[in-house]
């Protein structure tokens, strides 16, 4: 089962970043002074750019933020107090302008990492009467992304959503404050890291294509058990559905390319956000499974790209 989920994991990256054809990885410097058409294959339609210029950046980033853990099944009394956390990500970030027939650009971001944190609500005052806990999380960002405007030279304002497979520790530290059934509840997400996905939806001011400030919110899911077909068939819908938006996307950007990074985010970050509300109670929505821990937060963060 395993083997195959990494195969899974594996085609879907294979298949994002090949989706372009090898012409994207034309240097901007070849470019320079040229006029060359460029044709993206979507599974529904040709789509046609010009000047097509990329530079993909290694990049390290960090953030810190506020993070509020929920579990639907605790106890009403009782709340989980507030976490800080600091994570430190590893990845790239490719910065693409693409130039419609008419001369308008349309500028996009793409950045994948690996990253690891640490969550704790000891680094800030609380209240002692709920939940105390930490957590150690890693995992890959394989698709944050997204359109914006050029800023001058050198200098982009994008507006982002992306997606992540997360494996997390969760452990309560006051577990006297804990009834049995809660203690029950929450001990499966301590026995072990747990297996999760994330969405998050936000601004990345670059400056210089050199360094990059980032404010986030995301949500996470964490699963108390791993039903893998339930699983792939809650994330299949949730990525046909994604992809059934970015198609409509790439019609606002050759209508109306400089609606379209506001556009892109609002209706993407509204689709994730609904489904991962009816995961709330099933973990796998639609299918009828258990509650997962739920995680909302809001970061900011600073990308060094090289």
């Amino acid at each position: 089962m395993k083997q195959l989920l990494c195969f899974l994991i594996f085609a879907y990256f294979i298949f994002t970043n090949h989706i372009m054809l090898s012409q994207d990885d034309v240097s901007e410097d070849t470019l320079k002074g040229l006029v060359k058409k460029f044709v993206f294959g979507s599974p529904f339609k040709q789509y046609e750019y010009f000047n097509l210029r990329t530079k993909k950046f290694p990049s390290i980033s960090l953030f810190t933020g506020l993070n509020q853990p929920l579990h639907p099944d605790i106890s009403s009394n009782l709340k989980f107090n507030t976490q800080n956390f600091a994570s430190i990500h590893i990845g790239s970030s490719n910065i693409k302008t693409k130039e419609l027939k008419d001369g308008r650009k349309i500028n996009f971001l793409k950045r994948e990492a690996l990253f690891v944190g640490n969550y704790s609500s000891k680094w800030i005052v609380k209240d002692n009467q709920n939940i105390n806990a930490t957590m150690w999380r890693f995992g890959v960002n394989f698709s944050d992304n997204g359109y914006g405007y050029k800023l001058g030279e050198k200098n982009y304002l994008f507006f982002t959503h992306g997606n992540s497979l997360i494996w997390s520790k969760f452990d309560v530290d006051n577990s006297q404050k804990v009834s049995i059934s809660d203690s029950s509840i929450l001990g499966r997400f301590s026995e072990q890291f747990r297996f999760g996905n994330s969405f998050q939806s936000g601004i990345s001011l670059v400056l210089l294509r050199s360094v990059s400030f980032d404010f986030r919110f995301e949500r996470s899911v964490v699963y108390p058990a791993h039903k893998f077909w339930y699983w792939l068939g809650s994330y299949t819908i949730e990525g046909i559905s994604l992809l059934l938006l970015d198609e409509f996307i790439r019609e606002i950007n050759y209508s109306s390319p400089y609606a379209a990074p506001i556009v892109n985010v609002i209706l993407k970050s509204a689709l994730s956000y609904g489904i991962y509300e009816l995961r709330k109670d099933r973990m796998n929505w639609p299918f009828k499974t258990e509650s997962p821990l739920f995680h909302d937060n809001f970061k900011i963060g600073i990308t060094f790209m090289f």
